[in-house]
């Protein structure tokens, strides 16, 4: 039995027994309850989050000299933005020249 089914079925008996402040409280549990297994599943799946950010970190290969990384297993060695990885944490994909088209429009953008 969910907490939902089993709070349902002590509000069911509580009502019956004609006690209203208590079935009011226990409503008033319920949502709590409710309120925090959603609070639960919104942390689950920022954890999820978070914990798949820090494995991507883990696959970052840093090229001395090069303005690109590369992940780890990537069999295609595609280049990445080494600048918008550090600074923004954004995997952007460089064009055959190795340019980022990010960091190439704001550096361009900032100087007009």
């Amino acid at each position: 039995m969910g907490l939902y089914e089993g709070i349902k079925d002590v509000a069911g008996i509580v009502q019956k027994a004609d006690n209203i402040e208590l079935y009011k409280q226990l409503l008033d549990l319920g949502s709590q309850a409710l309120d925090m297994q959603n609070e639960i599943m919104q942390l689950r799946n920022e954890n999820k989050e978070l914990k798949d950010e820090l494995n991507q970190k883990k696959k970052v290969i840093r090229h001395k000299d090069a303005l690109y990384i590369t992940l780890e297993g990537d069999e295609d060695q595609i280049h990445y933005c080494s600048t918008c990885w550090g600074s923004k944490g954004k995997f952007i994909q460089l064009n055959n020249e190795d340019r980022c088209y990010i960091c190439d429009r704001e550096w361009i953008a900032a100087r007009h």
